[in-house]
């Protein structure tokens, strides 16, 4: 009779035990979203820094370490990049030939890529502490005018936009502008007056082709919209 009355227990026993079980299997499942292990999570939005090396260029010489010079070894190494522009790294030097201009080489780059280019001896611009950020303008381009001080001359927008339109390049809006650079105040010497295009970005390599350049190669350079 004892006998009978344990397996009697055992077998109602193991019955709750798995009555119990599939209710937490159907509470876990009823928890889950009906998406859950069929669609993988959006990823977060990437990360972007500024990061910049010196451009070594000194006061009173037309020299440096061009731009496009470090594009290619950004792209040689695998890193890309958003944004490319010349600016300064906002400190004081002594006005003297042969000086430091503090032109430096800004790029905008996935913080994925901040370990290679740190051992290209690149450095975020976040360690420069008078560092002045400015947007960049990747489908703007220009090319000097030709005007003169003096004179009532330069080209035409109009002028120098048809030569991009021959070429198969829309140009959406114009304007004139002036490169940032200082100039002495004398009759004949250049204006810096440019000539300003806002452009397709497929159609950048184009316009260069044309002898047109990003403005973003003017580290000085003052945007304004277009009317």
């Amino acid at each position: 009779m004892k006998s009978n009355y344990l397996a009697f227990s055992r077998h109602w026993f193991f019955i709750v035990l798995l009555l119990c079980i599939g209710s937490l299997t159907a509470n876990a499942a009823e928890k889950r979203s009906p998406s859950e292990g069929i669609n993988p999570p959006v990823p977060p939005v990437q990360l972007q820094v500024k990061v910049f090396k010196s451009a070594l260029s000194t006061q009173c010489y037309n020299n440096g370490i061009p731009l496009d010079v470090m594009v290619e070894e950004l792209k040689a190494a695998g890193v890309e990049f958003t944004c490319a522009q010349r600016a300064f790294d906002g400190m004081a030097y002594p006005a003297v030939c042969g000086a430091a201009t503090g032109e430096i080489n800004v790029f905008q780059i996935f913080a994925a890529d901040l370990p290679t280019v740190k051992r290209l001896g690149y450095a975020e611009v976040s360690s420069l502490p008078e560092y002045q950020d400015r947007p960049c303008e990747p489908t703007k381009v220009f090319k000097y005018d030709g005007s003169v001080q003096c004179k009532n001359s330069g080209i035409p927008l109009d002028k120098m936009a048809r030569e991009l339109l021959r070429k198969g390049i829309d140009v959406s809006c114009s304007h004139k502008a002036n490169d940032g650079m200082m100039r002495p105040a004398v009759c004949g010497a250049g204006t810096g007056t440019i000539n300003v295009y806002q452009i397709n970005p497929e159609n950048l390599t184009d316009a260069e082709a044309l002898g047109f350049h990003s403005v973003n190669v003017l580290p000085n350079y003052q945007d304004r919209q277009c009317k």
